[in-house]
């Protein structure tokens, strides 16, 4: 196991940055997830990490010690890629073990390792099958087992799960927290995938157009994001968001459209300084509900039915919100609804920047 520091690095290919001074540190022993779009740098910094993309600048420690300069074989490094990269006529245990017997690894050792290997991944029974054999799942399997082998410091992940159908993405996500918490190995797992980022992570980096956005907790990421982009990129369904203003001295939301949303008690002294100032609205949708009394008017626009819970689009005023609503209420399409908001939850973000306000 060990440590990870990501200080100023910053990658530029010809005369086209990619990475702007990336700082990150990971402890020993931590998963970190590091998120974002196609193109946001995070694969590129994965491959920096590695040894495989040369750094334009900045450094990058393993375990204190800098390997700017060190090729991938003496990083003490492993890595997952996306398509498993197995030997189609090797076996299962000859995939597992053939960097150990590249090292020249005694042969007592390597079926040693191996052995230990298929049994944390459940594929013991496996090994005398070549990948042809095997379904998906089973060959992510397998990629891992080569990483798990060699017994690095240092664990990486390049979206390893990305051509796996729905189920078998959940199944292999407990595995790999399985796997974590078993081994205890410093992880840097990528993905653009936010419900792998939330399930599987210690802390989040998200990553925007070569920036760390935001780097914290799932909670934070989530609770506390610092930007528009960070609250609408986590969430399935992401943060809903309208234009408004800040009216009555704090004390109210007004939406484009006229609706005017009452604030809590307890946010009016954060808005106070904020009156007249036009911002942009976030509230999530399970923040969204079907008030007894009062609330405020709104119209179904259309459902999605998902058995323990029904999705809602629903306009207020111009704006539309999507919400998270009990399916026994039975919600349609055309149907007028007092909706209530949890204003105590509510985000607020300037219209420009998107930097956060409260």
């Amino acid at each position: 196991m060990a440590t990870l520091d990501i200080r100023g690095v910053t990658k530029v290919y010809g005369t086209q940055p990619v990475l702007h001074g990336v700082d990150i540190s990971i402890r020993d022993g931590e998963f970190l997830v590091l998120v974002g779009p196609s193109g946001c740098g995070k694969s590129t910094l994965l491959r920096m990490i590695a040894g495989l993309e040369s750094i334009t600048g900045g450094d990058i420690e393993i375990g204190a010690k800098r390997v700017n300069d060190l090729p991938p074989r003496d990083r003490n490094i492993a890595m997952v890629f996306q398509d498993y990269a197995l030997y189609p006529h090797k076996t299962v245990a000859e995939n597992i073990g053939f960097s150990l017997k590249v090292r020249r690894t005694e042969a007592a050792e390597i079926e040693r390792r191996v052995q230990d290997a298929a049994q944390i991944l459940q594929i013991d029974h496996l090994l005398e099958r070549r990948p042809g054999q095997l379904s998906g799942g089973q060959r992510q399997r397998v990629a891992m087992g080569r990483a798990i082998v060699r017994d690095p410091q240092l664990f990486l992940f390049d979206e390893p799960l990305s051509n796996l159908d729905a189920q078998l993405r959940a199944e292999m996500r407990l595995e790999i927290k399985k796997l974590h918490q078993r081994l205890k190995n410093t992880i840097v797992y990528v993905t653009h995938d936010q419900v792998e980022a939330m399930t599987l992570a210690d802390r989040i980096a998200v990553m925007r157009a070569g920036h760390v956005e935001q780097l914290g907790s799932p909670d934070e990421i989530y609770n506390q994001p610092v930007t528009k982009f960070v609250a609408g990129f986590t969430g399935s369904p992401p943060m809903n968001f309208a234009a408004c203003t800040v009216g009555d001295n704090g004390r109210s939301i007004q939406l484009e459209g006229g609706t005017a949303l009452a604030v809590p008690d307890t946010l009016i002294a954060k808005l106070a300084s904020l009156a007249g100032r036009q911002a942009t609205f976030g509230i999530r949708p399970e923040h969204l509900s079907r008030a007894n009394m009062g609330g405020v008017a709104a119209k179904v626009i259309l459902t999605e039915p998902l058995g323990a819970e029904t999705l809602a689009l629903v306009k207020v005023g111009s704006a539309e919100f999507t919400g998270r609503f009990d399916p026994e209420q039975r919600l349609t399409a055309g149907q007028d609804l007092a909706l209530g908001l949890n204003m105590a939850r509510m985000h607020l973000f300037d219209r420009d920047s998107g930097a956060a306000l409260i």
